[in-house]
């Protein structure tokens, strides 16, 4: 769609440009407290706890990207600049000015974090760091978190991230670099720590409506409030979009309700219970000559019958219990239940499942902050436990020879572990931080069709360390020392025809030095790392005699890279902010394939992000963010026999009014045009095998999903407060 701003808004622009200088009103606080966690006080958008407070009443305000509280990281409460990693923290205030539709869409703009979609859906979502992107995606290894719960699926450790809704977020937190010392399995790339908003402070009610291009809309509601020791919200999302290709419709509702207690002034208590169903569809890929004759909304000839359906249900809670002014107990348990029902293929097979998956955890750890001879000294130590449970019926319909091959797998995961995480203050701005975890996963499992079975376990220690020098008050740099590993998911145990040969748990090594800037005009970080990964999992299709993707183990990649961001706030009225990745990812030593020299597909060795936010006079803001991402192999050319994807750049913009009407009534408007130079791309690409009537025979092609071209949408929002 054409958007084009009339002439009669020019002169109007102007002179909303020449007013820019003129200090706006910077919002009331959220008066949310956090009785919850008392040590979290210091996130406040005052920055970092050591932080000097501003220097007058004409400094420039603080740069509102937080410095915060990390907790992803050692699992205990500690400033970012005494942490060592690459750590981002994004508050409610980024979220709401970022302008992104959603939470991968923003996360998209973080240094050493890729994103793809193949659906152009909510539903499509793939996000990695570091380089694992696994071939052909068979596998996660970033863990993901919401309010202390994973919520990687069982099956094949993914994020469904249709089910994260931006308008819940309150908080996130991207910790890149392996954190298995404290989380365990999944964490080698990193962490991505979510809190979804809560009903601390006054009663408050908002609610939020949703238009735009492919017939979208959605809305969400929320209320919450606390009164005393009791607090309490709920919020509710309805989404539906005809998504930019054909068949790419995609339909989702969801609930959220939340409880909390304070049990005097030695315990709290917080209950969360949530449901969500949705309805997605798959359009498939193209060829240029289809895109060229059906357009590249086109859906792939032959996919009409491609579909996903999804039920959930999650129930959690959260203890603390504090035993001392300096020692804290915290219980996060949950159980979460989902049903999967789906349909992909083209005009010469179809692949019909059916999963039903349950997990069961319980994190348990005990944090003592208490000086050691003098010398400030945090630990924490605890122990997990995590019980998955799959089954799944498939069926593989050959259309061509009218053959079908079913496949049933029953699968049962049990993975516990123990660790003891030590940050110690050598001297006052030198901290040592250690830890330890040691985790066993067990498996167990049947295809009773083809008469598998499967019964091992692995076992896996992840040491960590690191020291962290704060060179100056704003300014800290670190190195750091890490072992890492994965464990095979359900996925990756059986395939579409039962049981894969043993696939072996990946371990790494990692070394990482990195510095970081923070005060109330700046936040900057910069990390290099380089990381040996032995065993890594990888989705191989000349593993296989059919050249269907088969999980084996690569003996040795390299992943190394540099990871830049920044953000810059030189008046009131202006942000500046920006990030690079570099990635580069290499097979090192395949015994196997003999790949040795090859890339990992599908990433790239450059990627950026450029943005600005501007801030003007009665209550208006605008935006701008430009998203650069290089060539890359395809999706799964292993072996880099094709032209990598071209690289591509696409760059969205919107304007916000967000004035505040007295005491008690806050109002949003907001546009948005993403893809504004209507730029033609594909964010990813595959190769598909095809006949080929010259030679009768079957060949590799390339094949595409188009991305969307210039789109919009348009928001309005009421927010209530007592």
């Amino acid at each position: 769609m054409e958007v084009s701003i009339p002439r009669q808004l020019v002169p109007a622009a102007l002179l909303c440009l020449l007013a820019l200088p003129v200090h706006a009103q910077d919002p009331e606080p959220d008066a949310t407290s956090r009785a919850a966690d008392p040590a979290s006080d210091s996130a406040t958008a005052g920055g970092d706890p050591a932080d000097p407070p501003p220097g007058g009443p004409d400094a420039p305000p603080a740069v509102k990207r937080n410095v915060g509280e990390v907790i992803a990281t050692t699992r205990g409460e500690r400033g970012n600049l005494e942490t060592p990693g690459n750590i981002t923290v994004l508050e409610r205030t980024d979220i709401e000015e970022s302008g992104a539709r959603d939470v991968v869409d923003l996360l998209r703009r973080e240094a050493g974090v890729f994103v793809t979609n193949d659906s152009t859906n909510r539903k499509g979502y793939r996000l990695e760091m570091r380089g694992f992107n696994n071939g052909s995606g068979g596998g996660s290894s970033t863990l993901v978190l919401v309010d202390g719960r994973r919520v990687n699926e069982p099956n094949n450790a993914n994020t469904d991230w249709a089910l994260i809704a931006i308008d819940e977020v309150e908080r996130i937190e991207i910790v890149r670099g392996p954190v298995n010392a404290a989380w365990g399995d999944n964490s080698q790339a990193g962490v991505i720590s979510i809190t979804t908003r809560s009903g601390d402070g006054p009663p408050r009610f908002e609610a939020r409506g949703r238009w735009g291009s492919y017939d979208s809309y959605g809305t969400t509601l929320f209320a919450g409030g606390s009164h005393g020791p009791l607090r309490a919200s709920a919020f509710f999302n309805l989404d539906k979009s005809d998504g930019y290709r054909e068949r790419s419709d995609f339909r989702i509702h969801q609930g959220t309700f939340k409880l909390g207690f304070d049990l005097g002034n030695r315990a709290t208590l917080d209950l969360k219970g949530g449901y969500s169903s949705d309805r997605s569809e798959s359009p498939g890929v193209l060829s240029y000559e289809q895109m060229a004759f059906l357009g590249r909304r086109a859906a792939q000839p032959g996919t009409d019958d491609n579909f996903t359906k999804a039920r959930a249900h999650n129930v959690d809670g959260t203890v603390r219990v504090f035993l001392a002014e300096d020692v804290t107990w915290k219980t996060t348990a949950w159980y979460d239940s989902r049903r999967d029902r789906g349909s992909l293929g083209n005009e010469f097979f179809a692949f019909d499942s059916d999963s039903e998956t349950q997990a069961v955890g319980v994190n348990n750890q005990l944090e003592v902050r208490r000086p050691i001879l003098g010398h400030a000294n945090q630990l924490v130590v605890g122990g997990d436990w995590l019980w998955e449970k799959v089954a799944r019926d498939t069926l593989f319909r050959d259309l061509v020879f009218l053959s079908d091959s079913p496949s049933k797998s029953r699968v049962e995961r049990t993975t516990y572990g123990a660790f003891i995480q030590d940050d110690f203050s050598i001297l006052e701005n030198l901290i040592l931080s250690a830890g330890v975890r040691y985790d066993v996963n067990e498996r167990e499992g049947d295809d009773p069709l083809s008469g598998t079975e499967l019964d091992d376990d692995n076992s896996a220690w992840a040491p960590r360390a690191a020291l962290t020098w704060r060179a100056l008050e704003s300014l800290s740099i670190y190195g750091s020392w890490a072992r890492g590993y994965r464990f095979p998911n359900v996925n990756e145990t059986f395939d579409f025809f039962g049981l894969t040969p043993a696939v072996e748990a990946e371990k790494s090594e990692t070394w990482e030095v990195g510095a970081k800037w923070r005060n109330q005009w700046a936040d900057a970080n910069l990390a290099f790392y380089h990381m040996n990964v032995r065993n890594e999992i990888f989705a191989n299709p000349l593993a296989s005699p059919s050249l269907l993707p088969t999980n084996s183990n690569l003996d040795r990649v390299r992943h190394r890279g540099v990871e830049i961001s920044g953000i810059v706030r030189p008046a009131a009225w202006v942000e500046l902010y920006g990030s690079y990745t570099y990635d580069d990812v290499e097979i090192r030593r395949d015994s196997l394939t003999m790949l040795e020299g090859n890339r990992i597909p599908m990433v790239p060795r450059h990627r950026g992000t450029a943005g600005a936010r501007f801030f003007g006079p009665c209550d208006t803001e605008a935006g701008m963010n430009a998203n650069f991402v290089g060539e890359r192999p395809f999706l799964n050319d292993v072996g880099n026999r094709f032209e990598p994807l071209d690289p591509f750049q696409v760059v969205d913009a919107h304007l916000a009014w967000r004035p505040q009407i007295g005491e008690h009534l806050r109002l949003g408007v907001e546009f948005n045009v993403y893809n504004i130079l209507d730029t033609e791309y594909e964010e990813v690409g595959a190769l598909a095998s095809v006949f080929d009537f010259d030679t009768f025979g079957f060949v590799q092609a390339e094949r595409f999903y188009p991305s969307p071209n210039r789109n919009y949408d348009f928001r309005i929002m009421v927010e209530i407060r007592r």
